[in-house]
């Protein structure tokens, strides 16, 4: 027997009659037969019991071990996918045959209800007896989502600092509940920390402060919170996402922050010293002045180089030119801004008559160092009429010179009037402009009848126009039929 996608020889196979040259895996040392075996996923390494007599019990030392019982979803390529009745099972069983030894991970990914807590809690004390660096739990299900506090599995943080020294890495939780305390020990290696609709009782800075090695955190539509005010300093910190989180007030020290990441309403966000942020993504849901919000509801934000920043605008009563003048100015400059990308979404019958897409031309001279603007659009609208009359780019004749943007991508560009005017302003105070894109395609997430008859001769007319204009070459990029979607 031989298996010929891994080129392990069986022992039956390793004679010297044999016509073809073979190679004794089980004269290897130990550590590379392990070394081996953890580029082989779980269930592959489990095979090769039936291959060599002498691995029957080295599969017992596979360093990752990530059970799937979800039916659909990506899935770690390591991981064994079970179905239904036979996880705990299986779980059980693997768990009771491995050695323990060199364990690096250690994941659950299925949708358990609390009265499989006995078992959950012997598969965490393995996992932490272990000293895996990586620990997963995730229990989340459509079916089960938004339980009641009582329903949930508690996850034993306690579990953690009961070994002689620290050896948590990464810990990632879903659809459980936790309750730091004060006294809290064991977190001090933890260098990620996720959890997704966790419910929190208890003191969470605490548990923060006895992670002085943490750089990744995000927490996503978690519970139990008023606020996320953490008074000691994050000194490692380098990402930190929040999303849905319903809380009142944000405030982080976080000297050391390269990437920033928020989804949700608009409330104070405070991020103490960060100097060095690099990135940040912005989302403020239901407001009208969420595009404005971006650039004045953080100031913390304003050292960063790249900013993706997304909107939702809707017209109440379209007048033109009268929303322009009710944006709040920045109390800052985002000296360092060099990249923005902006995603806004306008729901409106009368796209000629609304301007709100205006108030981004505000903003931008508030960004004296930007090279780069990438603006993708989708009106709500079932009106195709673009704007067919003279712009002249007085709405927005405010804005400061655009002295080193060099490159502009417009995508969702159908020739309303806002669009118009916004890209005739850009071109007028942007003497280093280089390279102009207009892609009539929306690439927001949309319906296929969106980007279903484009007329796309209306879009050309006005590139011509604004480039002879201008002097300035833009090209127009060809529609693709079908959905496209923004990644």
């Amino acid at each position: 027997m031989r298996t010929e996608r891994y080129g392990i020889a069986s022992d039956d196979a390793l004679n010297p009659s044999s016509s073809s040259p073979s190679f004794n895996m089980s004269g290897l040392p130990e550590e590379i037969q392990t070394f081996i075996l953890s580029l082989l996923s779980l269930k592959e390494a489990a095979r090769t019991s039936i291959v060599s007599r002498n691995w029957r019990t080295l599969w017992t030392r596979h360093p990752n071990l990530s059970f799937d019982g979800t039916r659909t979803g990506p899935s770690d390529k390591d991981c064994v996918r079970i179905e239904g009745a036979e996880f705990i099972e299986t779980v059980n069983s693997v768990v009771q045959q491995h050695s323990g030894v060199g364990l690096n991970s250690f994941c659950i990914r299925y949708g358990l209800e609390k009265n499989s807590s006995d078992h959950l809690d012997r598969w965490i004390r393995f996992a932490t007896a272990a000293k895996a660096k990586i620990i997963g739990i995730n229990l989340w299900s459509k079916k089960y989502s938004g339980r009641p506090i009582k329903e949930v599995y508690h996850f034993p943080l306690e579990a953690l600092g009961d070994q002689d020294a620290p050896f948590i890495q990464s810990l990632f939780l879903a659809d459980v509940s936790m309750e730091p305390k004060s006294d809290i020990c064991g977190f001090t290696k933890l260098r990620s920390l996720l959890l997704h609709s966790v419910q929190i009782i208890g003191d969470f800075a605490s548990l923060l402060l006895n992670c002085p090695s943490l750089e990744d955190l995000k927490l996503i539509t978690c519970s139990g919170l008023t606020d996320l005010n953490i008074p000691h300093q994050l000194g490692k910190l380098r990402h930190l996402l929040l999303s849905d989180m319903s809380v009142q007030m944000v405030d982080f020290h976080v000297p050391g922050l390269a990437h920033f990441e928020y989804t949700g309403d608009v409330i104070p966000i405070v991020l103490h010293g960060c100097s060095k942020l690099e990135k940040a993504a912005v989302t403020f849901k239901r407001d009208d002045k969420a595009l404005g919000h971006a650039f004045t509801a953080i100031p913390s934000i304003s050292a960063v180089k790249v900013l993706n920043m997304h909107a939702v605008m809707q017209e109440h009563h379209p007048v033109w030119g009268s929303q322009v003048h009710m944006v709040t100015r920045p109390t800052c400059m985002f000296m360092n801004l060099r990249h923005l990308t902006c995603e806004i979404k306008i729901q409106t019958d009368h796209p000629n008559r609304y301007s709100g897409l205006l108030q981004l031309a505000s903003y931008l001279e508030f960004a004296p160092q930007l090279e780069t603007l990438h603006l993708h659009m989708f009106y709500y609208t079932l009106s195709d009429c673009s704007w067919k009359e003279e712009v002249t780019g007085e709405a927005i004749s405010f804005m400061r010179g655009l002295d080193h943007l060099k490159t502009v991508y417009m995508s969702g560009f159908r020739g309303f009037r806002a669009q118009v005017e916004l890209l005739f302003g850009i071109l007028e105070k942007g003497a280093a402009i280089e390279h102009v894109t207009l892609e009539p395609q929306v690439k927001l997430k949309c319906a296929r009848v969106v980007n279903a008859f484009i007329l796309e001769w209306k879009v050309n007319e006005w590139a011509r126009r604004l480039s002879e204009r201008f002097g300035k070459a833009i090209t127009v990029a060809p529609p693709v039929r079908g959905p496209l979607l923004l990644s």
